[in-house]
C-alpha cells in the first residue's frame, strides 16, 4: 500500500490499511458502501418472512426447488423490460423507479399477508428471489459508472465490504426485531431501507455527475426514444434487449457462461455438503441413543434433555439439532473469513496479480476442494473446503466479477449485466436441480460422483477465465472499441 499520505483526510489514511485510496475518494466511497450496506440489509431482512411464508404452504419445502425454474421464466421477461427502461431513465431516475417499484411491492406484500391472502408465499418466494439478483446486479451497474476502471479495481473492495457487513447485520436486526414486530411488518423495515438508498443515490449522482447533467442525460435519452417511436421498425433504430449484447460480444457472453458454470459447481457442492451432513446428523444421533440407551439416561443434545432415547420425536429433534449446530458454526466461519478475504485480500490481489488472479483465485480453491472431496469423502474435509469456497465467492470472486464491466458501454453495464447476474445465475440454480435429479434417481451418484462431476465443470471454468481475461486485456489495450466505455461515463478516479 502507498505510503504517502499527504493531503489524505483521516478517514482516507484509514481506509488505504485495506486498498490503494487517494485524495478526495474516501467520501465518495464511504457513500457507496452505505448504499449497498443498507440494500443487503433491505433483503436479509425479508429473508425470515420468505422462509415463514414458504414453508408455512403446502408442499413449501418442495416448492422452493420448483419454483427456481419459476424465476428463471420470469427473469426471461423482466430483464427485457428493465432494458425498455435503461433505454428511457437516465442512471439515477432509473434505480429510482426501479427500486420505487420494489418498494411498492413490498407494502402490497405486507397488506396481503396482513389480509391473511392464501398461497401468499409462493408469489413472495418467487418475487424476493427476483428482487435480490435485480436490485444488487443494479447497484453494481450504478458502480461500474461511478469508478473508472483504474479506481474501480482499487475501490470496489470496499465497496463490497459494506455488502458483506450489511448481510451479517441484516441477519442480526431480523433476529432482534422479531421480538418486537411480526413477520410481515418486517418488510415495512425492509422498505424504508430502500427508500434511504434511493436517497444516497441521488446524494451521490449530484456529487459524481452534478444536477445539469443529470437532467441533460435525461433528456438526451427522452429524445432517443422519441425518435426510435418515430422511425420504428427500422433496423438501425431497433433497441437492446440485453440477451443480443451476449451474442454479440464474446466477451460478455463468455462472462454470462462463466457465472452458470461457477453456480452449477457451487450448487452442486452444497448438494455434496447437505448430503454428508445429513449422514452426519444420522451417526450422531445414533450413537447418541445408544449411549442414552445403555445408560439408562435421557437423551440430552448439549445441555437440553429432550427424553426418551426410543421416541421417534426425541431422535428427531436431536438429528435436527445437530444439523443446526453444524451449519450455525460453518455460515458463522463462513462469514468472517469472508469478511476478512474482502478486507485484506481482494484489493492486494487484484493490485498485484490483476483481473487474472481475481478469476483463478475461487476455481483453484474449487479445484482443491472437490479433489479432496473425490479421494476423501470426510465431512471434516467439504467442511472446510465449502467455508473457503463460499467465503470466497463472495469475496474475491464477486468483486472480481464486477470489475469486468468498469470498461465496457451503458448498455452493457445495465443491460447485459442485469441479464448475466439475475437470468444466468437463476437458469444455473436451474441446471443444477436436474443434475442432482438426474445424479440422484438415475445414475445414483454419491459425493464421489458429484466431486467427479464438479471437477469437469470446473476444468471449463479454468478456461473461460483465460478467454475473459484475454478479452479484458484487448479491451483495456483499446483494440475492442465497440463495447467500450461512452464519452458521459465513468467520471471519478
Amino acid at each position: 500500500m502507498p505510503r504517502d499520505t499527504v493531503g489524505k483526510s483521516a478517514l482516507e489514511r484509514f481506509l488505504t490499511l485495506f486498498t490503494d485510496v487517494k485524495t478526495g475518494e474516501g467520501p465518495l466511497t464511504l457513500l457507496m458502501s452505505l448504499n449497498v450496506f443498507l440494500l443487503l440489509t433491505s433483503y436479509y431482512l425479508i429473508r425470515p418472512t420468505r422462509e415463514a411464508l414458504i414453508l408455512s404452504s403446502p408442499g413449501g419445502a418442495e416448492a422452493k426447488s420448483y419454483l427456481a425454474g419459476g424465476m428463471a421464466i420470469l427473469l426471461f421477461f423482466l430483464v427485457g423490460g428493465y432494458a425498455k427502461l435503461v433505454s428511457r431513465y437516465e442512471r439515477t431516475r432509473l434505480i429510482t423507479v426501479v427500486t420505487g417499484i420494489f418498494i411498492g411491492c413490498l407494502v402490497a406484500f405486507w397488506a396481503l399477508g396482513t389480509a391473511g391472502v392464501p398461497y401468499l408465499g409462493y408469489a413472495f418466494f418467487l418475487w424476493v428471489g427476483i428482487f435480490s439478483v435485480m436490485v444488487v446486479a443494479q447497484f453494481w451497474s450504478y458502480a461500474n459508472d461511478v469508478y473508472t476502471n483504474e479506481s474501480g479495481k482499487r475501490l470496489f473492495p470496499l465497496v463490497a465490504f459494506g455488502g458483506s457487513l450489511g448481510a451479517f447485520a441484516g441477519s442480526w436486526i431480523a433476529d432482534r426485531l422479531l421480538d418486537y414486530f411480526s413477520v410481515m411488518e418486517l418488510l415495512l423495515w425492509s422498505a424504508a431501507l430502500l427508500a434511504g438508498c434511493i436517497a444516497l443515490t441521488n446524494v451521490i449522482s449530484r456529487k459524481v455527475w452534478g444536477k445539469a447533467a443529470m437532467e441533460a442525460r435525461q433528456r438526451e435519452l427522452t429524445a432517443r426514444v422519441q425518435a426510435r417511436r418515430e422511425s420504428a421498425g427500422s433496423e438501425e433504430t431497433k433497441e437492446s434487449h440485453g440477451f443480443d449484447l451476449l451474442l454479440r460480444h464474446k466477451y460478455v457472453g463468455s462472462i454470462a457462461l462463466l457465472v452458470l458454470v461457477l453456480n452449477l459447481v457451487n450448487t452442486n457442492g452444497e448438494y455434496i455438503l447437505g448430503s454428508l451432513v445429513e449422514d452426519f446428523g444420522i451417526t450422531e444421533m445414533q450413537e447418541a441413543v445408544d449411549l442414552a440407551t445403555a445408560t439408562s439416561a435421557p437423551l440430552m443434545f448439549e445441555n437440553r434433555v429432550l427424553g426418551d432415547p426410543g421416541a421417534a420425536e426425541n431422535q428427531a429433534q436431536y438429528r435436527s439439532s445437530v444439523i443446526a449446530n453444524f451449519y450455525a458454526g460453518f455460515l458463522t466461519w463462513m462469514n468472517l473469513l469472508g469478511m476478512a478475504l474482502q478486507l485484506f485480500v481482494v484489493g492486494r490481489l487484484v493490485k498485484y496479480g490483476g483481473i487474472k488472479a481475481g478469476l483463478l483465485w475461487l476455481p483453484v480453491i474449487a479445484l482443491g476442494t472437490y479433489a479432496l472431496v473425490f479421494f476423501l469423502p470426510v465431512i471434516r474435509y467439504i467442511r472446510i473446503g465449502k467455508t473457503f469456497e463460499n467465503a470466497s465467492d463472495y469475496s474475491v470472486n464477486k468483486t472480481t466479477l464486477q470489475m469486468l464491466f468498469l470498461p465496457t458501454s451503458r448498455d452493457i453495464k445495465y443491460k447485459a449485466k442485469q441479464v448475466v447476474d439475475s437470468f444466468f445465475q437463476r437458469i444455473g440454480d436451474v441446471f443444477s436441480a436436474s443434475l442432482v435429479f438426474l445424479g440422484t434417481v438415475i445414475f445414483s451418484f454419491g459425493p464421489r460422483g458429484f466431486a467427479a462431476l464438479n471437477l469437469g465443470f470446473i476444468v471449463a471454468w479454468l478456461g473461460l477465465v483465460l478467454l475473459i481475461v484475454r478479452e479484458h486485456r484487448a479491451i483495456e489495450a483499446g483494440r475492442r472499441p465497440e463495447i467500450t466505455e461512452e464519452p458521459e461515463a465513468a467520471t471519478v478516479g
